[in-house]
């Protein structure tokens, strides 16, 4: 006999809708999978055979043939075992061919019969979703994330034998395995660090810079002597971020369902992602990629922070390859003649010593690095680079007196997160729905308006300065962003020659 089943595959981070087709004819007991499948999913054959035989089910005898359909679509993963299966029982009639039909099915299967769970089974079901199927079954491991999707009629499955049961039942309520979205198992929190930047003493001018760059989702670089606070700033940056909107928290899901972290940990990351890779990390790792390409940590970071710790330590490819995905917010990669795109909207932060030893300038300590030593060290760094990055803050040695508290307050994470939810509320109240960074060059003079003064410091930082038009815009944008913090709607004098200062430092440090 011959049955369909509808399935899907993760392409990147985008579910394709598959159909599984299944044709038992008399001849010599074997099964064919025909339609580019990888080499998992053809070891998938004595997975299914011992699974339907432990399920209690008899094992088709004659000549199989599946199908998966479009051919030409590369197909990996163990996640089409199931709808084969059922494919399988389906021609035998174990299950009921047509109302089979009517439903999406995903999930791997063990020996005995067991549904695991799979990688990637949100976007999938997305993809099912918008090819118009609303009944989607999936195992009880990939429920959390799958209940996602809105307008989807999720069943969870632990065996083969269940799913059978499932779809033969004539009760189409399954009211016993129904959850709302808003179900706190569902929506779990992965990242629950709870720093605060009032735990940091000092370093009152980095906060004030930190702050800026969320407002405006700005790159920054901070540079500073080893121990000064960077990597603890750079840690509390998503606790003053504004919380994610549905849209955004999607958005995360997906990518992390295709990468596999949300069916390794079983939880919905709801906080923005943190992304902090070593700086031996490979192009692979940071970009993405591989012969099935899977999201790198730029992807990883997407709707987050992407932090660059000791930056001048990472390749120097590696960081030039940032270029374009940093202004594109997203990044193609090609293999076998297929385009696979992943997006990468994040908050680039980097954190850099002033030299390799450290010291290039402490009062305090002596810098043991040669001439050539510095300069091969700040190269690291190029000037295409330096001028894709917004904010540049110098930081001092701490004072004794800041970290025994004998000085001033240490301003705190609700304080940051308020001035950063002013700027955004500002900004959106006066029509602006983009973070100031993004804003294009043609809205430029659309929004960001200087009074005299502030047109004046301008044109003689312009040439003082030698900035290029690049250079001229992102000055202005974040002037734009420290003038909604104010909720000015004019840049004045004081907002341009702030954000003039985030501007001061050269390739790594004034020298």
């Amino acid at each position: 006999m011959f049955s369909k089943v509808n399935t899907a595959v993760c392409h990147g981070v985008t579910g394709i809708t598959v159909t599984v087709e299944t044709d038992i004819k008399s001849g010599l007991p074997n099964m064919s999978i025909v339609g580019l499948a990888s080499t998992t999913v053809m070891e998938s054959r004595e997975r299914i055979k011992s699974a339907i035989i432990n399920s209690g089910f008899d094992y088709p005898r004659g000549r199989i043939t599946v199908n998966l359909t479009p051919s030409d679509l590369r197909k990996n993963g163990s996640a089409m075992d199931l709808p084969i299966a059922v494919g399988l029982l389906a021609s035998t009639l174990y299950a009921d061919a047509v109302r089979v039909r009517e439903y999406g099915i995903i999930g791997a299967l063990s020996l005995d019969g067991e549904v695991l769970g799979v990688d990637g089974v949100l976007p999938m079901a997305i993809g099912m979703m918008d090819s118009g199927i609303k009944k989607i079954i999936v195992p009880w491991a990939n429920y959390n994330e799958t209940a996602l999707v809105n307008g989807a009629k999720v069943i969870p499955v632990n065996s083969l034998k269940e799913c059978i049961e499932r779809i033969n039942s004539q009760d189409a309520s399954y009211a016993d395995i129904e959850r709302s979205l808003a179900d706190a198992d569902i929506r779990k929190v992965s990242n629950p660090k709870g720093l605060d930047f009032a735990d940091i003493k000092g370093q009152e001018n980095a906060k004030r810079a930190i702050s800026i760059a969320v407002a405006g989702r700005h790159g920054l670089l901070m540079i500073g002597s080893p121990g000064c606070g960077k990597t603890m700033l750079a840690q509390r940056i998503p606790g003053i971020m504004p919380q994610m909107s549905e849209r955004e928290l999607i958005e995360t899901a997906i990518v992390y369902s295709a990468s596999g972290r949300t069916n390794q940990s079983d939880s919905i990351l709801i906080d923005r992602p943190f992304r902090s890779p070593h700086n031996t990390i490979g192009r692979a790792g940071l970009l993405g990629g591989g012969m099935y390409p899977v999201p790198g940590e730029i992807t990883l970071a997407h709707n987050g922070v992407l932090f660059l710790d000791e930056v001048c330590e990472f390749d120097r490819e590696n960081i030039e390859s940032l270029r374009t995905p940093v202004e594109e917010k997203y990044i193609t990669h090609f293999r076998g003649g297929e385009q696979y795109i992943f997006p990468c909207n994040f908050q680039l932060i980097m954190a850099a010593n002033p030299c390799k030893c450290g010291y290039y300038g402490d009062p305090d300590r002596i810098c043991k690095c040669s001439i050539s030593q510095l300069e091969q060290y700040r190269r690291k760094l190029s000037g295409p680079m330096m001028d894709r990055i917004d904010i540049r803050v110098s930081m001092e040695k701490v004072a004794y007196k800041e970290i025994s508290g004998k000085g001033d307050s240490c301003r705190s994470t609700e304080e940051l997160k308020n001035d950063v939810a002013r700027g955004i509320g500002f900004a959106r109240s006066m029509g602006r729905m983009v973070f100031n960074a993004d804003i294009s060059d043609s809205d430029i003079r659309k929004y960001c308006h200087m009074d005299n003064e502030a047109c004046k410091l301008m044109d003689g930082a312009y040439a003082a300065l030698s900035l290029s038009p690049r250079s001229y815009n992102k000055i202005l944008k974040v002037a734009r962003t420290i003038a909604d913090m104010d909720e000015s709607e004019i840049i004045k004098k004081d907002h341009l020659a702030e954000a003039l200062s985030y501007r001061l430092l050269n390739e790594i440090n004034n020298s």
